[in-house]
């Protein structure tokens, strides 16, 4: 009987983490700029992800920031996963 593999694919789940990170920076920025919601956490967040503010622009460009954060954040989390597993 095979031994069963508890492993994560630190790739996959990194893509992941940055899709739903695009996701949520791009759907709050827009949210702020249509519906002036959230637009102080745009702002706290923009501290962080340069040029992220409530416009389409600065939406897509946060998004760019977190796609990136969010498949590193991803990354390393499953490589630790898998050496501490």
């Amino acid at each position: 009987m095979a031994k069963k593999s508890n492993n994560l694919d630190p790739i996959q789940f990194g893509l992941a983490l940055g899709a739903v990170s695009f996701i949520g920076v791009l759907f709050l920025g827009v949210m702020s700029y249509y519906f002036d919601y959230g637009t102080d956490f745009v702002f706290l967040i923009g501290t962080v992800y340069k040029g992220f503010e409530p416009t389409i622009l600065g939406s897509f460009v946060g998004a760019g920031w977190a796609i990136a954060d969010g498949f590193v954040c991803g990354w390393l989390f499953a490589w630790f996963y898998n050496k501490f597993a």
